[in-house]
């Protein structure tokens, strides 16, 4: 009897173990939502002895995975969005509905070539995260490359523990969601009080002054009232496209899907199309053949609002320039020869509705170098500015390499 029961608490002890430690994590309580991820997948490595933990979020409507929280590295072998169909063992996992162990990742192609490369794998454990038959990430672990067992019990301990972790996962998401919506109607607020007031004021003023005293006024004087009327309506225009834009990025609404650019004459055509007034002033330098992964469309806009920025803020000549980027990826870079960023507002220079001011009326909300950074974050790619040289400004757009075929 004593030995049944030694047997029955060898099995029951790890699983108390880890779901005790997993509740002690959350326990601890954090605002951000990769604190509690960190914390969860620290948890699990020290309950199962993994050395290597990493989750995912997982986009149904777009079939793709992102990384979110690693233990045991610091960085991601794939730090973008990308198709679940290129992962084959989380593809495994998200069609069984379970904890999924490999022994052997190589000899079953279970994993992609980036993986394979940057972490050396051997055996691997991945498990989805479901609530309600709905899978909002992944957990996938290993032991520093070494080969290990992983049995059916372990396993079955895996999928309570994860299962758990869903749970909690979907509460951190709704309460990051909630916290979000409350910022966006504290700025909308802020916003329909002063940008959206000012274009509005103006043409209410110059529409009034046309139907009451139209026929007292100079025709000089009409003429530079329906002037007024077309730039402040213009401006009001763009900022409403810009919020609605936002607004769509915020929701989710806006779908990327990444595919083949030819990079040069992509950004050909769109300076051809959208600066033709600018020609004389933009240089386009990129190589022969180069071909990034991105949206077609987001590109454009990404591209579309650096150049407006660099000609409302900056100073011509402006040079476009496309080059291969870090591990295979493409750099696209903006730069104009004005008086660039001013120190102290480059920390801010991506929030919405901020703008740095150089001498001159400047027009504008603040709101395209936000939305090109959204749409560039979409792609799980990096917008970043930097002092350009003698001067001026320059801003690069990072885009991730393609997947190999």
């Amino acid at each position: 009897m004593a030995k049944i029961a030694e047997r029955q608490s060898d099995l029951v002890s790890p699983d108390l173990r880890a779901l005790s430690e997993l509740a002690a994590a959350v326990a601890q309580g954090s605002d951000e939502i990769e604190d509690l991820l960190g914390r969860i997948c620290a948890t699990l490595a020290r309950s199962f002895g993994f050395d290597r933990v990493v989750m995912h979020r997982y986009h149904e409507a777009t079939n793709e995975i992102a990384p979110l929280v690693a233990h045991g590295r610091d960085h991601f072998a794939r730090p973008y969005a990308y198709p679940i169909d290129e992962e084959p063992l989380v593809k495994r996992a998200l069609e069984a509905g379970q904890p999924i162990y490999v022994r052997d990742v190589r000899a079953e192609g279970a994993l992609s070539e980036e993986v394979l490369e940057d972490y050396e794998p051997s055996s691997v454990v991945s498990a989805p995260l479901l609530v309600e038959g709905h899978c909002l990430g992944f957990m996938s672990a290993d032991r520093g490359g070494r080969l290990f067992e992983f049995g059916e019990e372990a396993l079955r301990i895996l999928e309570v523990f994860t299962a758990i972790t869903a749970v909690f996962l979907e509460k951190a998401l709704e309460q990051r969601e909630l916290r979000r919506l409350n910022e966006l109607k504290s700025q909308f607020v802020a916003l329909a009080s002063h940008e959206l007031r000012t274009p509005a004021a103006s043409i209410y003023g110059a529409a009034a002054t046309l139907h009451e005293r139209e026929h007292q006024l100079a025709e000089e004087q009409r003429g530079s009232l329906r002037d007024l009327l077309f730039e402040q309506s213009d401006r009001l225009r763009i900022l409403v496209e810009e919020l609605l834009d936002l607004s769509r990025l915020d929701a989710g609404s806006i779908r990327i899907h990444p595919e083949r650019i030819g990079v040069a004459t992509r950004l050909y055509r769109l300076v051809d199309e959208l600066f033709p007034e600018y020609g004389r002033d933009i240089t386009i330098d990129a190589e022969e053949g180069l071909v990034a992964r991105a949206d077609p469309s987001a590109f454009d806009r990404i591209v579309s609002n650096l150049l407006a920025n660099a000609f409302r803020y900056g100073e011509p000549p402006v040079t476009v320039e496309a080059i291969e980027g870090e591990a295979g990826g493409v750099r696209v870079s903006v730069e104009d020869r004005g008086q660039g960023v001013p120190p102290e507002f480059v920390p801010r220079l991506f929030e919405r509705f901020t703008r740095a001011e150089p001498s001159g009326a400047v027009t504008g909300a603040g709101l395209g170098l936000s939305i090109a950074q959204s749409l560039a974050q979409a792609h799980g790619a990096e917008l970043s500015y930097r002092d350009a040289h003698p001067r001026g400004a320059r801003f690069e757009l990072e885009l991730p390499a393609f997947p190999a075929d």
